[in-house]
């Protein structure tokens, strides 16, 4: 999502669009990629009932948290 004041509301309607999506579709799950740095984004994704199933580890040079940090709202593929 954009960052700014906002982010954590439009990063809600993602997620509504996604989830009222995946039910016109009929899927059964419904996956997305979270980078546990993120932390407010995580805790809303847990919220709603999704759980882990993949653990990686992203490694930067430098160490430095790029758009990995506590107020990102960034959903990743790591499939």
């Amino acid at each position: 999502m954009r960052p700014g004041p906002g982010a954590a509301d439009r990063f809600e309607q993602l997620l509504n669009a996604c989830e009222q999506l995946a039910i016109e579709k009929g899927l059964e799950q419904l996956d997305a990629g979270m980078n546990l740095a993120r932390q407010d984004a995580y805790r809303r994704m847990v919220d709603r009932g999704f759980r882990t199933w993949l653990q990686g580890v992203t490694m930067h040079k430098p160490n430095e948290p790029g758009y990995s940090h506590p107020d990102a709202y960034v959903i990743d593929d790591w499939r």
